[in-house]
């Protein structure tokens, strides 16, 4: 009898630990995919960056590491690009990025941004 109550203890610690953790959900800055692309040659020279918010937080104040590297794998440089507004569960948010040379890519990751509010599904 004691066993049972025990694994009956123990089976509903499980199922509260699990609610809480989903229930938290906070998103991390792996919860943004980042997409960059250079604009074309009739516009003014840029690139042009996009967040997808895959979380269920609206966010704001997203900073970004942008890190330049060439065609040889070096960092050429990196800087903290900021992202204007607020990015809304489900939806893309655009931001712009300075000028690379050719050969160069950008290797983009999010660093810090501020939780709003949880979206309801």
């Amino acid at each position: 009898m004691r066993r049972r109550a025990l694994l009956v203890v123990m089976a509903i610690l499980v199922v509260v630990a699990t609610a809480q953790a989903q229930g938290t959900g906070r998103p991390t800055p792996e919860s943004f995919r980042i997409e960059w692309v250079r604009r074309p040659p009739s516009m003014r020279p840029g690139v042009d960056g996009y967040i997808y918010n895959d979380s269920r937080w609206r966010v704001t104040n997203i900073r970004v590491r942008a890190v330049v590297v060439d065609a040889a794998g070096a960092t050429v440089r990196e800087s903290i690009v900021s992202v204007w507004g607020n990015a809304v569960p489900g939806t893309r948010t655009f931001f712009v990025l300075p000028s690379i040379g050719e050969g160069e890519v950008y290797q983009l990751t999010v660093t810090t941004f501020d939780l709003i509010s949880e979206q309801t599904p």
